[in-house]
């Protein structure tokens, strides 16, 4: 320039800038050239649009996009999702067979968060704290580890827990119960089976040996250290998270209650290895455990007690731990209610040139418009349940005043709610409310748009490998009740016996049935019709191959009959648990109605409960105001509870689902013991 001596100028940022856009130009390049690996090895045809728009645009000279990192997050968050429900599914194989009732309302929180559609987290493992008694070496893996009298609760009779002359004849001591059927029992049945035939061919049994010990004499066989031990064993709880930033957001809310928080695992890549392409299952597996523990004699090796006359203050040892834990998993749980979404950043790499994958699921905007093949806008409703091969649409978005203009969107709607879901046979509108006691839209209550005329709509709906029958006319059944029902399952301990009352098409009855080890569990429904289709989903249930836990079919009873003639013939104080799904009793039930709130299912109920432990899972209407305190909801049930002489615990609320605008369905899970 004129001014050249003075040096005003020099072309480094348009240098800089030039080099960024040939960079991302040559990666994107070498992207877009590679082969693709996928199983078609090709793009889906219904994805060519969308890439070719991106990879190819307008303002393609200045290259600002390709599909790889929204490929890496669809795929990571899918698998990350498909993972959750696998682990949540799953029977519990502890010594219970269900979570511990303190470890319910923590666990739920974190399973069933606010942010569950972005799935960030889900629960491998948990133990709220428990106290035992323990004779021999004190590693739970060795051959001469003994543990009896285990206790998740108060030591509420402190002369029997520690009565060590009883260890062999009072194995509970006054704690957890012991389960009489489940997982065990099947074992224990096949080896006596086993023995049996063992015995009737006059063959002798080959002794089970050691392998690390090459069948020699194991060196705990030697140990002839007779003394107790008493043992606490504070909190724990592994959380699988999503990234990093999930990890990072769940340890900061539990530091300020327990000090021992990390991250403990993670599925990480050998980079290193070419072979391997960045693993789109990437977990991060949080590990948190108080710090509340105790050891300590309580007889001396030659079985002499300790502190035989020291048993109330024993007792207030392990109690005071107890209740400290208690507070701290209180904390936390307030802590993730509070907890804001996690940062996300760390979930691309956008260095990885492996990712350019294409598949065939992927997650819409139900607000998008579809075009049909005459070109015309379809507007799909924001939501609808789909019930096996039907889906049901409850509303129809603001259409022309024209009946036969209606008509022919609302057959749009479903022929594009068809395409897009090949499984969706039918697809059918609900014209009235659900009301009378089968909370079910009756003959003239549904209007097939699209697909066969089925008369009455009867199908079948497969939920977490349990598949049912539903008449979609004649009974209530909702999909979205499906993690809930999963939820109900996991609190389920071995051996219990469960009432399910209202229990419609049997989804409830048969998930406890088939994916737990409950001793029984018996069923109540009033529709005739419903009653039909448990039956016939019982039936489903004896059938099912995928079905882990034995004689499903078998420790299933349905009764026929309203609730409050059949609650009285049943025995008392037998149940364990109890599942009250109540209907809603119209504009009279909830925060502003004035009906009784179901008071006489709750006072024909506690007397079937066990008094000592029972749990019910009661469901109530409340305002979004009121969730998650529902205080209104715990007053009733504690004065109705108090009426039979008996004190609550409340051990979890859940949000079951909307009902209305601002109206949720809450479940309130509480156990049931005497005054004290």
């Amino acid at each position: 320039s004129p001014h050249d001596d003075c040096c005003y100028y020099n072309n480094t940022n348009h240098n800089l800038r030039h080099r960024r856009n040939k960079n991302f130009s040559n990666a994107k390049a070498q992207c877009l050239s590679k082969r693709d690996k996928s199983s078609a090895g090709r793009i889906d045809p219904k994805a060519v649009d969308i890439c070719a728009v991106i990879n190819h645009s307008p303002h393609d000279d200045c290259c600002y996009y390709n599909n790889t990192n929204h490929n890496l997050r669809h795929r990571r968050n899918k698998n990350f999702s498909n993972a959750k429900a696998q682990c949540l599914s799953k029977r519990d194989k502890s010594s219970a067979g269900r979570i511990d009732p303190k470890a319910v309302d923590i666990c739920a929180v974190i399973n069933h968060s606010p942010h569950d559609d972005c799935c960030y987290y889900y629960t491998t493992s948990s133990c709220a704290g428990r106290c035992f008694l323990y004779r021999g070496p004190g590693v739970k893996a060795t051959r001469l580890f003994e543990r009896r009298r285990v206790s998740h609760d108060l030591i509420r009779d402190a002369a029997r827990y520690f009565e060590l002359s009883t260890w062999a004849t009072d194995p509970t001591g006054g704690g957890d119960a012991i389960p009489t059927i489940g997982q065990y029992e099947y074992k224990q049945q096949q080896q006596q089976q086993q023995q049996n035939q063992n015995d009737d061919q006059g063959t002798t049994p080959t002794p089970q040996h050691n392998d690390k010990n090459n069948g020699e004499s194991n060196e705990d066989e030697k140990h002839d250290d007779q003394s107790i031990w008493l043992r606490f064993e504070p909190f724990i709880l592994h959380v699988a998270c999503r990234s990093l930033g999930a990890a990072s957001a769940l340890m900061n809310a539990a530091r300020p209650a327990f000090k021992n928080v990390g991250v403990t695992h993670m599925d990480d890549n050998n980079n290193n290895n070419k072979t391997k392409k960045k693993t789109d299952s990437q977990k991060f597996l949080v590990a948190i455990w108080g710090d509340e523990g105790l050891e300590m004699p309580l007889s001396t090796p030659d079985g002499v007690p300790l502190f035989d006359h020291e048993r109330e203050w024993l007792a207030r040892l392990v109690n005071e731990r107890h209740e400290r834990n208690w507070e701290k998993i209180d904390r936390f749980v307030q802590a993730v209610r509070e907890m804001e979404p996690p940062d996300e950043e760390d979930d691309v790499d956008e260095n990885n040139e492996n990712d350019n994958h294409h598949y065939d699921s992927y997650n819409h905007d139900d607000n998008n418009n579809n075009n049909d093949q005459s070109g015309s806008s379809v507007r799909i409703p924001k939501s609808f349940d789909v019930i096996g091969d039907v889906a049901l649409l409850h509303a129809l978005p603001e259409a022309s005043t024209d009946q036969s203009q209606q008509q022919q969107e609302a057959q749009a709607i479903g022929e594009a709610i068809m395409k897009r879901n090949k499984a969706i046979k039918v697809v059918a509108l609900r014209q009235s409310n659900l009301v009378g006691t089968e909370r079910a839209p009756g003959d003239d209550g549904l209007q097939i748009i699209v697909g066969a005329q089925r008369q009455p709509l009867v199908t079948s709906h497969m939920e977490y490998g349990i598949k049912v029958a539903v008449d979609v006319n004649h009974t209530f059944f909702s999909p979205r009740m499906a993690r809930e029902r999963l939820r109900i399952c996991q609190q389920v301990a071995r051996g219990e016996h469960v009432l399910v009352l209202f229990c419609g098409v049997g989804m409830d009855a048969c998930q406890l049935a088939g994916r737990t080890e409950a001793s029984s569990v018996t069923a109540v429904e009033v529709n005739p019709v419903a009653v039909q289709c448990c039956r016939r989903s019982q039936r489903y249930l004896e059938k099912n191959k995928t079905v882990t836990c034995a004689g499903a079919a078998e420790r299933l009873t349905i009764l026929e009959g309203d609730v409050l003639d059949l609650l009285p013939t049943l025995p008392r104080q037998h149940y364990n648990r109890v599942l009250v799904p109540r209907p809603k009793e119209g504009a009279l039930d909830g925060d502003l109605g004035q009906g009784d709130s179901g008071i006489q299912f709750l006072r024909a109920i506690l007397p079937v409960l066990v008094p000592n432990g029972g749990e019910c899972h009661w469901y109530d209407f409340v305002s979004t105001n009121e969730y998650p305190t529902c205080q209104r909801s715990r007053q009733f049930l504690q004065r109705v509870v108090e009426e039979h002489g008996l004190e609550m615990e409340i051990l979890h609320v859940a949000n079951a689902g909307s009902v209305a605008m601002r109206q949720l369905r809450a479940c309130i899970d509480f156990r049931v013991r005497p005054k004290e």
